[in-house]
């Protein structure tokens, strides 16, 4: 599920060029995405990708990582493990999972991951990131989401012990393109735009402090 990036991104771009005409285009294809980018229809494409994953290829794109997380897992509040500080995927083994679309490898690296804490997922709901939330909230299954992800009232984040799914956060535009004049603003304000979000998540700019690895880089 997605972080609350976008929004802070778009408010300093239209501070810093209030002249330009900004819009926005939502997928859940990160190879759309790409596609849309090298053909000219959009300028950047900002999106995320499972762990060590190459974003989309073929399409002559330059690629820049804003930040990297840990994945946490959503729970109700009146979960059994909500009130641990971090949760083992293997104590989630019974659980069901709501999970948003994409074309990216998490699935299987999600499937890997729960391989190797000794258990296959059960049932998984696919939902766009509000229907994820509402079967979170009705206790149907428990979800996966970005450290960053916005607050939900009744809902609470919890870190994976030992950190086994992560994801990287990238911003890409065409080298030949006009945009490639302007992307090292637009990644100064996307990296900006993250550290925003962190406002939020006290619990995790405090864990990123002790995990250097993570965050923006």
């Amino acid at each position: 599920m997605n972080s609350p990036i976008l929004g802070p991104l778009v408010r300093r771009l239209a501070a810093e060029h209030p002249q330009a005409q900004i819009t926005t285009y939502a997928s859940w294809s990160a190879d759309e995405l790409a596609q849309q980018v090298g053909g000219g229809r959009l300028d950047y494409a900002l999106i995320g990708v499972c762990g060590d994953a190459v974003p989309p290829a073929g399409y002559g794109l330059t690629w820049q990582e804003v930040a990297l997380e840990p994945v946490q897992v959503l729970l109700p509040e009146r979960h059994p493990l909500a009130d641990r500080v971090e949760v083992r995927l293997a104590d989630l083994r019974r659980e069901q999972w709501a999970v948003a679309p994409g074309d990216g490898c998490f699935g299987d690296c999600f499937a890997a991951a729960c391989a190797r804490a000794g258990f296959t997922p059960r049932k998984m709901y696919e939902a766009d990131v509000r229907g994820c939330v509402d079967l979170v909230d009705a206790g149907v299954a428990v979800g996966l989401c970005q450290a960053t992800f916005r607050p939900v009232p009744g809902l609470v984040t919890r870190r994976l012990a030992g950190a086994p799914l992560r994801w990287r956060l990238l911003l890409g535009w065409h080298p030949d393109s006009v945009g490639a004049d302007f992307a090292d603003g637009v990644l100064e304000a996307a990296v900006a735009g993250y550290r925003d979000s962190l406002a939020a998540h006290p619990d995790y700019l405090a864990w990123l402090l002790h995990n250097p690895d993570f965050g923006v880089q």
